[in-house]
């Protein structure tokens, strides 16, 4: 009995018809050998393949049309076929289904193994659960449905406020996408960095690729983007490129505003600046069915000026959502119990600067963040750096990944060569720092693995960053300002549920003589009184 590779041979030129037309034109034009018979044949079995060639009616009868007479003979009888002299025509006639004993036989025969009895298919269960490839857990979907019945039957405005780390931008665009399912139209979401932008681009596109209903489009208008006009997707707007671009085009805004049906604007307590609010009541006036939606972990403008968050209150209609646990007087005791935050501790490194102006304590007195004039003398204070560089010495013992939020640009740079010049390995990234360097730097901290590194960074880092490996933060950058402060600390905060850390550590260098914070639970909680 010959093998497939044996029979195959003998068909010569016919070999060409089983690896086909267009292969063998491929075949010339490369340049290969045709006339290698035995490396044509070993061509034929990987295209088409052993079992393969047998089971088309085609080309297993030229494989039985070139077998040697007694061969033919032999096959024929082990198939218990009947014929008159020639054994052939018997042979191409016999029908062989998959698996039937003929087939079989003719496997057998040819030295190829017979295939898997194919299995029945399984019976299905009467109830099956369909898994939500990129579903909300359900704090978000609480919110979502409360938000939402707001923004459609009370009036069009509210703001969204969910702790740092509880998933704001990903329970919005699950918004954004119900927004799109229903019409062809516009969301446009706004924010101020490119960090938060491109966040907000990213997050989109996952969640439209299981929940919309037709191919969109995302347009992205911050870093070097080039304006385009759309009439259905969403717009993901930086706000400085946006209100520079409307400062040039100024009919713009008016025939983009009927199409847009929903607003979104991230770290909402921005959007009552002057500059913004403009942009926003132009598209608000032209379309008053327009819904908006603020979104913030931080719902005021301030630590201690009431007068300008009963404004952005206001502005909202004074519809607030907050992130609300049945069970839990504070969300953050919920998010930490389930595993969505990590388990924090707050600890202050105290230090006592010895020279200080009265006047400027005087403004810090009166509502005003640290002067930048302060912020200098701090930064340049060695006894103080010496305080921050002996604290990350001890922190690398036991955090892989930390953030040390700097004083001012310079302090950045310097506490991470010094970090460098003792062997921990540092990076710095500030909003001057070259799109590139910032790429890598920031690349290399979110790594798994290797030694510790700790990132510096002033201003660039506080929102729209994400790095969930990170387990402590040093914040050596005084301030007066709730929502910086509340941005800061969140950068440490992801749990191990959404691919973070168990526990984490945050560290508040606290001046003796200027004012701070808490902890995070005391700014969830600061502005309930105005809304």
């Amino acid at each position: 009995m010959p093998s497939l590779t044996e029979t195959l041979v003998l068909l010569g030129d016919g070999i060409s018809e089983i690896i086909g037309t267009d292969q063998m034109k491929l075949i010339h034009a490369m340049g290969s050998d045709s006339s290698d018979q035995d490396a044509l044949v070993a061509l034929a079995i990987r295209l088409r393949g052993e079992l393969g060639i047998l089971r088309d009616s085609r080309m297993r009868k030229m494989v039985t049309d070139s077998l040697r007479k007694k061969d033919a003979d032999q096959l024929a009888f082990l198939l218990g076929l009947e014929h008159e002299g020639s054994p052939y025509r018997a042979l191409s006639e016999l029908k062989y289904r998959k698996n039937s004993n003929p087939e079989k036989i003719l496997m057998k025969y040819f030295f190829i193994d017979a295939p898997d009895q194919e299995e029945l298919p399984e019976e299905k269960e009467t109830i099956t659960v369909v898994k939500a490839k990129h579903g909300l857990f359900p704090h978000q979907r609480n919110a979502l449905m409360r938000i939402d019945n707001i923004l459609e039957n009370e009036g069009g405005r509210a703001i969204l406020h969910m702790p740092t780390g509880s998933g704001k931008t990903r329970t919005a665009m699950n918004l954004a996408s119900k927004q799109l399912n229903q019409a062809n139209t516009l969301v446009l979401w706004l924010a101020h960095s490119e960090e938060l932008c491109e966040q907000a681009a990213e997050e989109f596109e996952k969640a439209w690729s299981y929940q919309g209903d037709r191919d969109i489009k995302i347009r992205r208008f911050f870093k070097n983007h080039k304006w385009e006009n759309t009439d259905d997707g969403i717009i993901v707007a930086g706000l400085d490129k946006l209100w520079s671009h409307l400062k040039k085009n100024q009919t713009e805004l008016h025939w983009l505003a009927p199409k847009i049906s929903m607003i979104i604007f991230d770290e909402a307590h921005q959007s009552i600046a002057n500059t913004w609010k403009i942009s926003i009541d132009i598209i608000m006036n032209m379309n008053p069915g327009c819904k908006f939606l603020g979104l913030t972990a931080t719902p005021g403008r301030t630590w201690s000026d009431i007068d300008e968050d009963k404004k952005l209150s206001s502005f909202y209609n004074n519809k607030k959502v907050p992130l609300e646990v049945e069970g839990y007087d504070s969300p953050i005791k919920y998010l930490v119990d389930e595993g969505y935050l990590s388990k924090v501790e707050f600890k202050e490194l105290e230090y006592e600067p010895t020279d200080t102006k009265i006047l400027e304590l005087e403004s810090i007195a009166h509502g005003k963040d640290i002067p930048k004039s302060m912020l200098n003398e701090l930064s340049s204070d060695g006894m103080r750096n010496s305080f921050i560089i002996e604290k990350v010495q001890e922190l690398v013992t036991r955090h892989d990944r930390i953030l040390l939020f700097s004083t001012n640009v310079n302090h950045a740079k310097e506490i991470s060569a010094f970090l460098n010049q003792i062997g921990i390995k540092s990076d710095y990234v500030t909003g001057a720092t070259e799109p590139q360097e910032r790429k890598r730097a920031i690349s290399q901290f979110k790594e798994e693995g290797g030694d510790p590194r700790v990132l510096c960074n002033y201003g660039v880092l506080t929102a729209g960053f994400d790095a969930p490996l990170t387990s402590a933060a040093l914040i050596a950058r005084p301030t007066t300002s709730l929502v910086l402060y509340s941005q800061m600390v969140g950068r440490a905060l992801r749990g191990p549920k959404v691919g973070g850390t168990e526990t984490a550590e945050i560290w508040t260098v606290v001046d003796t003589n200027l004012p701070g914070f808490g902890n995070l639970v005391e700014g969830f909680t600061n502005w309930d009184d105005v809304w």
